[in-house]
């Protein structure tokens, strides 16, 4: 089961506790995220043997997990520790899932948005084509999630982290597989990125961080129970095809699909309030969100125009969670916003 620790400035000397009792340790990490901490990693987690690694793309890939699992001789260490955004700690889950050796993984997220460290599920690309691995063996053992990680983060990089943990948190509460638990996870999270959101990306306040990096794990909680759903399904074509950032990408068409699915959903009122909106007011609303932290919303100002390919290449799993069956003439009109 996981074990999630909120720590404010405090995650190292919460790691030392958790792998005191580890002599060998493996880092997965991005590279900025090595030249920043590898020195406050060795300095105080001492007499360890640790190995850090970080050769894997932004968007990992089933050979070099491989390649990895050849490299590393997984008998040699105790402990899986995954310090990054989604991409690191999805490719420490399928180095863990690809492997044989029961071995505790500990997850450091320094982005506030996937909520990967509290997932089942991690995405890896065979052939160029986005996958994803389901299994509970890969939900980390301990999540320890503080927000100095996304304090200095880029700009554009806090909204698009953001938007996702936004959108996430709202397809998980209307999504089939929805439970009163999940909901309870999603709307926390909703009603922190409604208050927060806006000022972590735009004037960095600590405490609006703080809460973004709550929202986020919240998120991950909600659709580790009940997936995502259409947005996210129309979204890995954007990405794929034009390099538009997966919250970015999520974001551009969650409008359109609260629009389609709002008007029969049962529990719309207890969505609408968390969100503190009229359903008359989404694209408003949503596009207003996304102009204050600088995310273009418009596919036609961003060089988007093969809708039919983003429309052919849909996700059916995820298609298939929304809470109604959507037509290819749906999702056209959700893509162009009417």
């Amino acid at each position: 089961m996981l074990q999630t620790e909120f720590v404010y400035r405090g995650s190292i000397v919460e790691l030392k506790n958790i792998v005191k009792n580890y002599k060998n340790l493996i880092f997965f990490c991005g590279k900025k995220t090595l030249d920043r901490f590898a020195n406050i990693v060795n300095t105080e987690i001492v007499n360890k043997n640790v190995l850090f690694y970080n050769d894997f793309s932004i968007n990992p890939k089933e050979d070099e997990v491989q390649k990895a699992l050849e490299q590393i001789n997984i008998n040699k260490y105790e402990a899986i520790v995954a310090l990054g955004g989604g991409s690191v700690i999805d490719f420490a889950k399928a180095f863990r899932f690809y492997q044989n050796k029961e071995i505790p993984l500990i997850a450091l997220p320094t982005t506030a948005g996937t909520g990967s460290e509290a997932t089942q599920f991690a995405v890896i690309y065979k052939n160029e084509v986005k996958t994803s691995l389901d299994d509970p063996k890969i939900l980390p053992e301990y999540a320890i999630v503080d927000s100095q990680f996304v304090e200095n983060a880029p700009r554009y990089l806090k909204a698009c982290t953001g938007m996702d943990a936004y959108c996430q948190a709202i397809e998980s509460f209307w999504a089939k597989r929805a439970t009163s638990e999940s909901k309870k996870y999603a709307l926390e999270a909703i009603e922190i990125c409604r208050d927060n959101i806006v000022d972590a990306v735009n004037t960095n306040s600590p405490r609006a961080n703080e809460m973004m990096a709550k929202a986020s794990h919240l998120s991950g909680k909600a659709i580790n129970i009940s997936r995502t759903t259409a947005a996210h399904a129309l979204s890995y074509t954007i990405t794929s095809k034009y390099g538009i950032p997966h919250g970015h990408a999520v974001a551009l068409n969650i409008a359109g699909l609260f629009n389609k699915n709002i008007k029969d959903l049962s529990d719309k009122q207890q969505l609408l309030k968390a969100l503190n909106i009229s359903s008359e007011n989404i694209f408003k609303y949503i596009e207003s969100v996304m102009r204050k932290i600088g995310l273009e919303y418009d596919f036609f100002k961003m060089g988007i125009l093969d809708f039919e390919e983003i429309i052919n290449s849909v996700n059916i799993d995820r298609l298939n969670n929304n809470p109604i069956k959507l037509t290819k003439k749906d999702l056209l009109e959700i893509i162009q916003r009417r």
